[in-house]
Formats: C-alpha cells, structure tokens, sequence
C-alpha cells in the first residue's frame, strides 16, 4: 500500500488550488455580467434618446407646418365687418397659444380652423402637448366675424364636439427653465417679450411675424437619458404679405 502510494505522488488538486480557480473564474464571470449590463443601459440609452429626438423633431414639424398657415379671417373673405377685422393670433404665452389658420380649408369651403398648442403643467396631462382644431359653425361669417362653439362646455352638442380634434403630439415635455416652448418675434426680428412674464398682449399679438418653437422632451425610461431639445424658427406668410400690403413691413 506504501509503495502505491508512493507511485502515485503528489498528482491531485488541493483545496488552495480549487479556491483560487473558482475566485478566478467568478471575477470572470463577474465582468461578463457588468458589460452585459452596461451594453444593455447603453442601448436602451440610446434607444429612448432616439425616440425623444423623433418625438420632439414631429411635434416641431407638426407645429411649424400648421403656423405657417395662420391667417387674418378677413385674408379669406371679403368680409369688412369688425368682426372678421382681427389679427391671426388670438392669445399667446410661454406654454400655449392660439390662432387662425388656413389648414385643410379649399376654396374657403370651410372656414379659418382656430389652432390651439398648449404644454399642460399639472393633472394626468402634465408634460403633454396638445393640439386643438376647431372648425367653425359656418362657413360664412356674421357681423361677428366666424363663430365657434364652446365644445369644453358640459352641454355642448355632440355636433358642436365633433367639430373639434384633440391630438397628444408629444409627452414629457420638460417646461422648467427661463424659456417657454413658444418665443414670438416681430418684423424686425426683435423678440417680443411677454407682458408681465405671461401673455402677449393684444397690441403684442398685431405685431407676430415669426415664432421660435422650442420642444424639450425626456421620457421616463428608467435608463433617464438627458434630455433631448429641438429647436425650430418659424416664419408667418401670410401675415407678412399682409404687413407688406399694408405698407408696414420691410
């Protein structure tokens, strides 16, 4: 039995030799795993900037596309009345405004579409931007100018709602910062300050030729990417046509 064993020598793994693989092995192990996870943050990064870029890029576009068609009412009928006598921006702020437009309205078959934009900044719509159009009742105009319904009222008719689209153009907006998502611009290409940090008055309003839309977007993925800000300047036609016909523009 001794001379076997003796044959047989030393040839075996001891325990010092099997720990240290098994530390070896698990630190391998161990850097596999982080950049697996780090791959996958990465992507998933990557993946949710991209999809606040498209986010922000189309609800720019959206925005510009249907400002570049603001229009004074009595730009689209001949109308003298008071009434159709008004500017092609109804209200205008940091966060929201609201104007006419000659949006999907061939031959004036239709009517001036009022277009409201707004970030809303409390509720279940917080960091969303909304857009509202709203044909009006008629075609033709009254004394009054066009006529719109009150489609947020609770008696308002089913026909009086079906007159309006609501349409969510993006989520997670960010508004924190000294900057709105909508900067208004004269002919000059002065920028037009916000009465008493709030609102556009209504001799501001005249003087709109141009916007800056700037729509900062970050998703809630919990990878958190930065947030991602598209910026678009956008010039009014028709309103400078009617500035330069009036003798007031450049």
């Amino acid at each position: 039995m001794r001379r076997r064993l003796a044959m047989l020598g030393d040839a075996g793994t001891s325990l010092v030799e099997l720990m240290v693989s098994m530390l070896i092995l698990g630190v391998i192990l161990a850097s596999t795993v982080t950049l697996a996870i780090g791959f996958e943050r990465t992507t998933a990064q990557n993946t949710a900037r991209q999809d606040q870029l498209e986010s922000a890029r189309v609800a720019s576009e959206r925005m510009a596309r249907t400002v570049r068609t603001a229009v004074k009412p009595s730009q689209l009928t001949s109308c003298s009345l008071t009434g159709c006598a008004v500017d092609a921006f109804i209200s205008g702020s940091g966060l929201s405004m609201s104007f006419y437009a000659n949006f999907d309205n061939p031959r004036n078959s239709i009517g001036p579409r009022r277009v409201s934009y707004t970030v809303a900044t409390t509720g279940a719509d917080a960091g969303v931007l909304i857009e509202k159009m709203q044909v009006p009742d008629s075609p033709i105009p009254t004394s009054s100018g066009y006529a719109y319904c009150n489609a947020d009222s609770p008696g308002a008719t089913a026909a009086c709602r079906a007159r309006v689209t609501t349409t969510r153009l993006a989520s997670g907006v960010r508004t924190s910062g000294t900057r709105g998502v909508f900067t208004y611009y004269d002919d000059a290409g002065s920028e037009i300050p916000l009465a008493s940090g709030t609102s556009l008055t209504s001799a501001q309003l005249a003087r709109v030729l141009a916007l800056e839309l700037t729509v900062v977007v970050q998703s809630d993925s919990p990878t958190r990417p930065g947030p991602t800000t598209y910026i678009q300047r956008v010039t009014l036609p028709n309103a400078q046509a009617v500035m330069r016909l009036e003798g007031t523009g450049p």
